[in-house]
């Protein structure tokens, strides 16, 4: 009995032991670490946005050297629209490629239509009012009325009666740069060697804005001041020595109309024209106040001979203020005070006594071209450049007027005497007419201005034989006024 119970334990112990081994028995281990904890991930940055660099191209003219703030304008407006698209999160910056042509108008002209046509226009243009109809006609530019709703701030700061000079079939197809007068200017010490009082040479702008001096006033002054001696012959008047928009205030001095307001077509008055032709006419042949062979003079013997004090009279531009104080008299040690001595100016006297005078003015403007791939970008370049700071900045160094009401406040135009002394000509202003028939028109009504000084016509032939030209030219696209 004793026997059997020991085997029962000893089988009993065999038995655990086994069951322990096959567990894996054995010493019992050592308590494992938890595994070390992963430190939290970063969330994933996504990488910034990669910069895209947008040039716009831009063509500008002066030709005149101080009007080199048409170009310079834009550059700065990039500076600025790029600080605004960074500001608004976008990846696109602005570069502009703005060139400025001092040649002249003939020749850039050319050049842009070479550009239009050949597909290869730049996103701005820059030129006179007078070629929005024709180019809008073409496809050449697009309306910016959308755009500009987007500005109210900027766009409702342009005068009003700007926006007249650039709207085309009930659109707006550009933005005013600048604006301009175009005076009389006389030269103050030749009045004085013909016995003109400081009071009487101080008053006359005065009697010219009241009518109480004429342009027939004028030619009788200049004849008694050669007659005298005191000017040369033929330098009593001069005027501008090519075709250009100068021309059309005595035109309109005559009560002629160039555009019908219903139907938009060209007018072309024939007493109107009569009385124009018969002013060249006596200013060159019967006064013999103008050279003969005036036009076609070099601009440079022009600005030479007025700021030089050879000429009496001269209607030109505003901005030939500029051009004289900082390229003609290199020999003054302060040109414009001595421009303020010798030089007055005053609007365009009247044909006749009672008369109204006027002025024209030529606003530059901003286009958008229809080949512009980023015709928005473009816009904005243009809205940047129509502050009050830049356009004070182009019109004081450049001898142009104020476009935006905020700018005559600016201090750069503020202080500026000149600018101040001429603002109250855009009260009597005028504008060329905007249609596409225009360049046409002007190029005839030149050649008869030209024909009657070089005494080649009368002004009775002159008359009829730019009405003949006219309607041979454009037929029934203008109206013939008797």
């Amino acid at each position: 009995m004793k026997t059997r119970f020991l085997w029962s334990l000893l089988s009993a112990l065999i038995v655990v032991s086994l069951l322990l081994t096959a567990c894996g028995g054995g010493a019992t281990p050592a308590p494992t670490k938890a595994p070390a904890k992963k430190p939290a991930e970063k969330p994933t940055e996504k990488p910034a946005a990669k910069i895209e660099e947008v040039t716009i191209v831009a063509w500008t003219i002066g030709p005149d050297d101080p009007s080199y703030y048409r170009a310079k304008n834009l550059e700065t407006a990039a500076e600025r629209l790029n600080k605004k698209l960074e500001a608004e999160g976008s990846n696109v910056r602005v570069k502009v490629d703005a060139s400025f042509d001092t040649t002249s108008w003939g020749d850039y002209k050319k050049r842009v239509l070479l550009a239009f046509e050949g597909g290869k226009a730049p996103d701005i243009v820059l030129s006179g009012h007078e070629d929005i109809a024709p180019w809008a006609d073409a496809g050449y530019i697009i309306p910016l009325d959308d755009y500009i709703a987007q500005y109210p701030d900027t766009y409702n700061d342009i005068f009003d009666t700007l926006w007249g000079a650039v709207t085309y079939k009930g659109k707006r197809w550009a933005i005013p740069q600048d604006t301009e007068a175009r005076p009389m200017y006389f030269n103050k010490a030749k009045l004085k060697e013909l016995g003109w009082s400081d009071q009487e040479i101080e008053a006359l702008p005065e009697k010219i804005k009241n009518g109480e001096f004429t342009l027939y006033d004028m030619l009788e002054v200049a004849k008694e001041a050669q007659d005298k001696g005191i000017v040369e012959p033929g330098y009593g008047y001069w005027h501008r020595p090519k075709k250009g928009s100068d021309f059309y205030h005595f035109y309109y001095n005559c009560g002629g109309t160039l555009q019908d307001p219903d139907t938009g077509k060209l007018v072309l008055d024939k007493k109107a024209l009569k009385c124009v032709y018969q002013f060249f006419w006596d200013a060159t042949q019967e006064y013999k106040v103008t050279k003969t062979d005036l036009i076609g003079t070099e601009w440079k013997i022009i600005h030479e001979t007025v700021a030089g004090g050879r000429a009496l009279f001269f209607n030109g531009g505003t901005w030939n203020w500029a051009e004289w104080r900082d390229k003609y008299l290199p020999n003054e040690a302060d040109p414009e005070a001595y421009l303020w001595k010798n030089i007055g100016f005053a609007l365009i006297p009247a044909m006749k006594k009672g008369g109204k005078p006027n002025t024209l003015s030529h606003p530059l403007v901003y286009m958008v071209t229809a080949q512009s791939k980023h015709p928005d970008l473009a816009f904005r370049i243009i809205t940047e450049a129509t502050a009050p700071d830049l356009n004070a900045l182009h019109a004081v160094e450049s001898g142009h007027l104020a476009i935006l009401k905020s700018e005559l406040n600016d201090p750069k135009y503020a202080e500026d005497k000149f600018a101040q002394a001429a603002a109250y000509m855009l009260e009597y202003t005028t504008f060329l007419p905007n249609n596409p028939d225009f360049g046409a028109l002007d190029e005839i009504y030149f050649g008869g201005i030209s024909a009657v000084e070089s005494g080649q016509w009368t002004p009775d032939q002159a008359v009829e034989n730019v009405i003949s030209d006219v309607q041979v030219e454009l037929g029934d696209k203008v109206i013939i006024k008797e």
